[in-house]
């Protein structure tokens, strides 16, 4: 029987991991102004500077973090597209 179990927390990890794609998928989305040059950007497209202002590509600099490092750093959780979910059930 532990191969079998080993087999269900595999897909089971599978699936946690396609979910949360789906749920930073959404997140992404979401809209947020520069706060270099205030054009409005997704936030996927979007830098994060070190005092939690958010940057276009234009206005970034070297010490800024893409959308796809910060991401993986979150808590999911803690968003707004999980609460939704979560009333949902």
């Amino acid at each position: 029987m532990p191969a079998l179990q080993s087999v269900d927390d595999d897909i089971s990890q599978v699936f946690r991991m396609e979910h949360n794609k789906e749920i930073l998928t959404e997140f992404g989305k979401r809209i947020q102004r520069c706060y270099g040059c205030f054009i409005a950007y997704h936030l996927k497209d979007m830098y994060l500077g070190e005092d939690v202002t958010f940057f276009c590509e234009h206005c970034k600099d070297e010490n800024m973090f893409h959308f796809d490092q910060f991401a993986q750093l979150l808590d999911i959780s803690k968003l707004k597209e999980v609460a939704e979910e979560d009333h949902h059930h």
